[in-house]
């Protein structure tokens, strides 16, 4: 027959379990804050995205070809249509400054420091 376990030695069982849980907790919580420390330490260190801009175009009316520059806007703006082209901020700068190519009144890339 067996025979039941005396209380110091099921209570020896009881704390030996709950010393294993203790140790996987810790090196659970372990492991969060080096996830944390590491997403802190990349969001830090990346730098913002590069700003752009596009240029609208503006199909050319009547029998003539190609398409004519409509408005230079942010890469994130939503006013731009489908047919854009990106520009690099000189490319950008030059439209408004020099070509005489509107700068759209919703996005402002005109605002851009340098520009006016």
């Amino acid at each position: 027959m067996s025979e039941k376990a005396s209380r110091p030695q099921h209570l020896r069982s009881v704390r030996a379990w709950l010393l294993r849980q203790l140790r996987r907790t810790d090196d659970t919580i372990a492991e969060v804050e080096r996830q944390e420390v590491a997403a802190t330490r990349a969001a830090r260190t990346s730098p913002p995205p590069p700003r752009g801009w596009k240029l609208a175009m503006r199909r050319a009316g009547g029998g003539g070809t190609g398409a004519t520059p409509g408005a230079v806007h942010t890469g994130a703006c939503g006013m731009a249509g489908k047919n854009t082209r990106p520009l690099a901020r000189e490319q950008a700068l030059r439209a408004i400054t020099e070509d005489g190519v509107t700068a759209c009144p919703y996005c402002r890339p005109d605002t851009d420091p340098g520009v006016l």
